[in-house]
């Protein structure tokens, strides 16, 4: 892989544009979000420009050549020349963020500042330990042996036992160790899936899934320090994105709104948004045409399954059935946890 250049910040001032308009080449990318990380400032006009850059009203339908081999992720997903590389890429980006902004957060003296979900952030970011050492153990590595526990709030509240009193330098060393295992899982491993929330997820989308917890979480922590919401770089959008509008039938099974013979369309707008046709009833396939398309900004849409904006807040159009409409709403925060 290329080494990734280390711009500084004038540089990254003149890459802000093609940054927006997703011109920037993976390293590049890398190197302007680290920037972005310890610069709000430069963070805020380039969300400013992406938002000037983006598309509005992707209506065709993604009809990617591949199939998805996961049962209940089983639609379709785009297929760049490597998704795996590509997802690990969004991981580690979206890892670096938040241990900055951890950091910011310590040097700030917040760490027993509360966040959205309730935790301080300190426990936070042990939750965000307890999370990747869980998906480590799941596919062989057991970074903490110490803590055996699956149930995600219930090896959250055992890692703030087992780490209590430990500076913010031991949970962050904890936490790194489990994203370079899971890395090279994905990356190196035979193994090629792994058993996440009942689940059986690719390594593609266990990473994806990864990230998009981590991204919901560096947020908090953003908040913490009062600062805005940062949404990824719009190819890594896309990757987020995908997931969500494809995992959208399992979401309905979860909360009980599977809803036999009925289809939907979601179309998120935006640069990194698109097209999903999401049969409502898992077991189904779906039909053409839909019974009710759903759209919304794709920013929103991921802030809606990350359960950081409340369904009945997210801004939307509805055409066709409003009940099913709200079906699609509901279920959408399903699968996401603290």
């Amino acid at each position: 892989m290329t080494p990734q250049p280390e711009l500084s910040d004038a540089e990254v001032e003149e890459l802000l544009g093609a940054y927006a308009l997703d011109a920037c080449d993976p390293a590049e990318t890398a190197a302007v979000e680290a920037v972005l990380a310890r610069r709000p400032d430069l963070a805020a006009e380039a969300a400013r420009l992406a938002n000037a850059a983006a598309w509005i009203g992707a209506t065709e339908a993604l009809e990617p050549p591949r199939a998805l081999r996961a049962a209940v992720m089983g639609t379709t997903r785009p297929d760049p020349d490597d998704p795996t590389e590509t997802a690990v890429e969004l991981y580690r980006t979206q890892s670096k963020q938040f241990e900055d902004a951890a950091r910011l957060v310590a040097d700030a003296g917040v760490l027993d500042e509360l966040t959205t979900n309730g935790l301080t952030a300190y426990e936070l970011v042990v939750h965000e330990a307890a999370q990747e050492s869980l998906l480590a153990q799941a596919v062989g590595c057991s970074v903490v042996p110490e803590v055996p526990t699956t149930d995600i709030d219930a090896r959250t509240h055992d890692f703030i036992a087992w780490l209590d009193d430990h500076p913010l330098s031991r949970v962050l060393e904890v936490w790194r160790e489990s994203v370079d295992a899971n890395c090279d899982w994905a990356t190196g491993s035979d193994e090629t899936t792994a058993r996440w929330r009942g689940l059986e997820l690719d390594r593609t989308d266990a990473v994806i899934v990864r990230a998009f917890e981590t991204w919901i979480h560096t947020d908090d922590l953003r908040r913490v320090l009062e600062q805005a919401g940062r949404p990824p770089a719009p190819h890594h959008l896309t990757l987020m994105a995908d997931l969500a509008g494809r995992s959208l039938g399992a979401s309905l099974a979860l909360v009980g709104r599977v809803r036999p013979g009925k289809t939907a369309r979601l179309v998120l707008t935006g640069d990194g948004g698109g097209a999903w046709s999401v049969p409502m009833d898992p077991d189904a396939t779906a039909t053409d045409p839909p019974d009710v398309t759903l759209t919304a900004d794709v920013v929103d849409w991921c802030l809606l399954v990350g359960d950081r904006i409340a369904p009945s807040a997210i801004a939307h159009s509805v055409d066709g059935d409003a009940a099913l409409a709200a079906d699609l709403l509901a279920a959408a925060p399903a699968l996401a946890t603290l």
